[in-house]
């Protein structure tokens, strides 16, 4: 029972959203010992479904979970013991995956809203050991252009997806654009997302290597002291297909 469980440490993630409980609890296990228990305490329903799938791709143990009334979630994690055998599960997967998983992203797209999903993807795979790389071509550059990445803007014009329908002859009027880049910073704000500033410092913390193609930066004008300090390298297509044809899973966003 998950009450009879005594923690060593206690995560409280209550109001954040989803990649940040996953993020903070791999944090949290760093500095913790073999077999210590952490108790983290969520309020967001996808970690309901995130840290199990967690603790389960990264060998710790997932104890008990419990929801209680106030709508709050507690999960109990172990670090295994450094003599603990991988779980049936884990051995098979080292078996098909001698060396450790590969994920590649292909960022395309250079607004708010397009920069989210592959940030939050990169250090969410990270954080449970997968090694990934995350190439930014022709508009994608922005999110790494260090001019530009803290003024990525939503546009409302011919966008079916906006919180609230815009017709295209208000979408084009003046100031529209602004409007919904505010919207949408104070919905992120409000449920306590990280900026895309905060989640490109997280993503290189955890090791993700940041790829700038070379085409797009030749054809766009963008000079390599133009880029964010984050960029490892830039580089070709056929230097990209060549590490995309090792990875594991391969996204185009």
């Amino acid at each position: 029972m998950a009450e009879t469980i005594k923690a060593d440490k206690v995560l409280d993630v209550k109001g954040h959203k989803c990649p940040v409980p996953v993020l903070k609890t791999k944090i949290a296990f760093k500095n913790m010992k073999p077999g210590e228990i952490l108790e983290v305490i969520a309020s967001d329903p996808g970690s309901k479904k995130d840290l199990p799938a967690w603790a389960q791709k990264t060998g710790n143990e997932l104890l008990a979970t419990r929801e209680e009334e106030d709508g709050t979630y507690r999960f109990y994690l172990r670090r295994p013991k450094a003599e603990t055998a991988p779980a049936k599960d884990e051995e098979v997967r080292a078996k098909a995956h001698p060396q450790k998983q590969r994920m590649l992203l292909i960022c395309s797209k250079g607004t708010l809203d397009m920069a989210y999903p592959p940030l939050i993807l990169a250090t969410t795979a990270a954080s449970m050991g997968v090694e990934v790389k995350l190439f930014f071509t022709f508009y994608g550059l922005d999110i790494i252009h260090r001019r530009k990445v803290h003024k990525l803007k939503v546009a409302p014009l011919a966008n079916p997806a906006m919180p609230m329908p815009v017709p295209n002859l208000i979408g084009a009027l003046p100031g529209m654009t602004a409007m919904a880049t505010m919207m949408m910073k104070g919905m992120m704000k409000r449920e306590d997302v990280p900026s895309i500033p905060e989640l490109i410092k997280t993503a290189k913390e955890m090791g993700v290597v940041f790829l700038g193609c070379q085409m797009s930066m030749d054809v766009m004008g963008v000079k390599r002291e133009d880029l964010i300090d984050e960029v490892d390298d830039t580089v070709g297509a056929a230097a990209f297909v060549a590490e995309a044809l090792d990875a594991d899973i391969s996204m185009f966003i």
